[in-house]
């Protein structure tokens, strides 16, 4: 039988079958990152992404997910992350920011595509938090996968020494500007062995996904979503930024929209 800590990995396997790496300047999906095919000069889009979920729509701040303005750009095997989040707080804002470098380790041209790197985020809460990221993905003119594992190590002795999450999508082409698919998202899952994982338990969510793109390729549209699962719920909560409303409920919704843009191009 599968053990929970092995299930990031075979999830990220699953969702790498496929035939070649997808371009660095799109964005297959709504909660994933694609990394760069070792293109030959550089590349950059600009994303504009609003997430809501359980709680999103009550009177109270409970839970206000971020509306975030994030850069990638790719030149040869290198490809760099910002990103900046803001989050309501009453009638303020509080502001959140990360960065990262991660590196493609496979050849151009290859079956399959992997990257991997690391940064920071500083979240709008105040705490810092070391990130690694595995990127694995393929694709081809018709099919679209994409997994990430990303390894979270907060900078706070009140949270877990290790948060471990995932996303993954798997998508097929059905027109020349247009493709439906499927994501998943696995949030803080050490919650599945943790009884005391410090923010509330693990989370998970799989659903649709549609992609749009206008003829030039320059412009995307995307949005996924639906219903959210919270298996390992408890007590504990922090004020980690996660893509999945941090509900108790044990059953919830959450959808993810995003508006891209391509520069130079």
């Amino acid at each position: 039988m599968l053990e929970w800590n092995r299930l990031p990995i075979a999830c990220l396997l699953v969702f790498a079958l496929g035939a070649g790496p997808a371009r660095a300047q799109d964005k297959p999906f709504a909660f994933s990152i694609t990394t760069a095919d070792t293109p030959t000069r550089p590349q950059a889009r600009v994303d504009y992404e609003v997430g809501a979920g359980e709680g999103s729509f009550h009177s109270n701040d409970a839970y206000q997910p971020e509306q975030r303005f994030n850069l990638q750009a790719s030149i040869g095997r290198i490809t760099l992350l910002g990103r900046v989040g803001l989050t309501s707080d009453g009638s303020a804002y509080q502001s959140s920011q990360s960065g990262e470098m991660l590196v493609t380790l496979t050849p151009r041209g290859s079956r399959l595509s992997l990257a991997a790197g690391g940064g920071a985020l500083h979240e709008a809460g105040g705490t810092n938090v070391l990130v690694s990221r595995i990127v694995v993905g393929s694709g081809s003119d018709v099919w679209t996968s994409q997994g990430n594992m990303v390894l979270q190590h907060p900078l706070d002795p009140d949270r877990d020494p290790l948060d471990l999450l995932f996303t993954g999508g798997i998508s097929r082409r059905i027109a020349p500007h247009a493709a439906i698919g499927v994501e998943a998202v696995g949030e803080d899952l050490e919650g599945f062995w943790d009884p005391a994982e410090a923010e509330g338990g693990a989370r998970l969510l799989v659903g649709p996904s549609l992609h749009l793109s206008w003829a030039s390729g320059k412009w995307q549209l995307l949005c996924a979503g639906g219903p959210t699962l919270h298996p390992r719920a408890n007590e504990r909560s922090s004020d980690a930024l996660r893509d999945l409303p941090p509900t108790r409920r044990r059953v919830g919704y959450a959808v993810q929209a995003g508006l891209s843009v391509t520069l130079g191009r």
